[in-house]
């Protein structure tokens, strides 16, 4: 399904019924990396995951900054009628939740924040690197090598080709204006002031995103949570799918 918002075409999917929970994914991927938790609880929650602009089906018209694509997820809600949302965001989604409660704090039920950064110490470092790398080779190569290389633990071959086609689909340009805007992004002034009910998690062998930030998170969210995902990496929703789950099960059931 496709909504017009802000001049773009945003891509996304949705499925069941209650309150709302939106789903943010990562750099270079797109909303497939949310289909399993999508699955798993669409029966109690409305379900909406969406492609960033320039992201898998999503269109690229304008730049990309980190303003215009929370925005974006704003207009979203705002199109599909939700006031109010649970919002779950990992690593660079990460990023735009917490920016999210910045510009639209009565939008938010509560956050989900797994495996993302409040700052960066040198936010062009990240961004130089990819463009190095990408200057060497085109974005499905880069897929396939990221999707072998970013999972620590078991994801299925349907979960790793999924990310791979998603990351082949987002143009180098479009991968490199959003990197820059995601490790430019700064939250470090908004933690403490984050006042719904907030859990941090990390895949407790995360070498991209080291779980150093989770902690600083969560130590920083006045009564957030911190949960480890054991056997996981960057993406632990696909490389622990059930320890994953479980733990939004238990945050969900708190509220």
């Amino acid at each position: 399904m496709h909504v017009e918002v802000m001049g773009e075409q945003i891509a996304y999917v949705e499925s069941g019924g209650g309150e709302a929970i939106l789903f943010l994914h990562s750099l270079g991927a797109s909303k497939v990396i949310w289909e399993r938790q999508i699955g798993h609880l669409a029966g109690r929650y409305r379900c909406i995951a969406a492609d960033a602009p320039g992201h898998g089906a999503s269109t690229r018209r304008e730049p990309i900054d980190g303003e215009r694509i929370v925005e974006a997820h704003v207009a979203l809600l705002d199109a599909l009628g939700v006031d109010r949302a649970h919002v779950v965001g990992v690593s660079m989604g990460g990023c735009w939740a917490m920016q999210m409660w910045r510009a639209h704090a009565r939008r938010i039920r509560s956050l989900v924040l797994c495996d993302t950064f409040a700052s960066m110490a040198d936010p062009e470092a990240p961004v130089r690197a990819r463009a190095e790398t990408l200057a060497a080779m085109e974005m499905d190569a880069f897929g396939r090598e990221y999707a072998q290389a970013v999972f620590k633990g078991a994801p299925t071959e349907q979960a790793r080709r999924d990310l791979a086609d998603a990351v082949a689909q987002c143009s180098k340009e479009a991968y490199l204006e959003t990197a820059r805007a995601c490790y430019a992004s700064n939250a470090e002034d908004l933690l403490a002031r984050i006042a719904v009910p907030t859990l941090v998690i990390t895949g407790a062998l995360d070498d991209r995103i080291l779980p150093t930030h989770s902690e600083h998170i969560a130590a920083r969210i006045p009564g957030a949570r911190l949960a480890v995902i054991p056997g996981a990496g960057h993406l632990p929703q696909l490389d622990n799918p059930a320890a994953f789950d479980a733990a939004l099960d238990a945050f969900y059931a708190s509220l």
